[in-house]
């Protein structure tokens, strides 16, 4: 199904994007049936007055993964500078891609967020800590060139689903990421953790060569005094590893010092809760614009 939208140019220029069209949107995973439930309510129009910059590249790269290392732009031309909201998808560190996430896009910028979504490294071409480099180098970009899309660079959100909640919260707790890049852990403004990875779990050796690296990439060992806020979203149908690990995260968080607001969604499960919020004027979107507006 093709949308009509005002795509930009391949350029990691700050200057505001030349229109082209995008390639075909894709659906979210459509594992059960209330996540088709949910799709068939989401719209893939691309009303004014969003614009839509596609495939913006944020960081070196070869020929061969240079998609790999792009980012869309979903900005609100009938706004100024806005609150950045950089969404990392899931796909359990090996699939996934930003094009999924259209309508999630259009969602956030309809009301007033300017959404970032990235690809980045993916196994098993990549393993850890490969993905975690790549969103702190997106919040570098971000930080350096969102005033020409639309963006307030003072206001950024990570976000993220499943396995990209992993790699979202650690960039946000584990402050040597951003150290790279100059970049103190105080630039991120919050995250949102929508069915999240915290633990790493053995299983996944073609993204985490040993136990250390999984260690390493747990946020769970990570969680510290002074991090920024964190929205934690679970279904009430989700993973099992989700369900497991969601509640001990959010309580560490709090003994920290954190604030830490948490979300159950009765109804949803793994993948059915990502379509939700791809839904103009659900619960889910609800709730995420408005903690984005408190801690902005």
């Amino acid at each position: 199904m093709a949308a009509l939208v005002h795509a930009g140019a391949a350029t990691a220029s700050a200057q505001p994007p030349a229109k082209k069209a995008p390639p075909t949107p894709q659906a979210p995973d459509a594992a059960s049936p209330r996540t088709k439930e949910l799709i068939a309510q989401m719209s893939l129009e691309i009303p004014p007055p969003i614009e839509v910059a596609h495939s913006i590249s944020y960081r070196l790269s070869t020929r061969a993964d240079a998609d790999q290392r792009r980012l869309d732009i979903y900005r609100n031309m009938s706004s100024g500078k806005n609150p950045v909201v950089i969404f990392v998808h899931g796909g359990a560190w090996r699939g996934g891609h930003r094009r999924q996430y259209i309508p999630l896009g259009v969602c956030l910028a309809l009301n007033r967020i300017t959404a970032v979504i990235p690809n980045y490294s993916q196994a098993p071409g990549y393993g850890f800590p490969e993905p975690e480099r790549d969103i702190a180098a997106v919040v570098n970009w971000v930080r350096d060139n969102m005033s020409g899309f639309g963006g307030d660079p003072g206001k950024i959100f990570l976000a993220g689903h499943s396995t990209g909640v992993q790699i979202a919260a650690l960039v946000a707790l584990d402050p040597r990421f951003l150290r790279f890049h100059s970049l103190l852990p105080s630039v991120i403004r919050g995250v949102i953790a929508i069915s999240g990875i915290y633990d790493v779990p053995a299983g996944f050796e073609y993204a985490f060569a040993t136990d250390e690296d999984r260690r390493n990439a747990s946020p769970m060992r990570f969680v510290r005094d002074g991090a920024p806020p964190f929205l934690v979203v679970r279904g009430g149908n989700d993973a099992k590893l989700v369900l497991r690990q969601t509640g001990p995260f959010a309580e560490s968080l709090g003994k920290h010092g954190v604030s830490v607001e948490t979300e159950v969604y009765p109804e949803e499960d793994h993948s059915s809760i990502i379509a939700l919020a791809s839904i103009r004027k659900s619960p889910l979107l609800e709730r995420i614009v408005r903690f984005v507006e408190d801690h902005s």
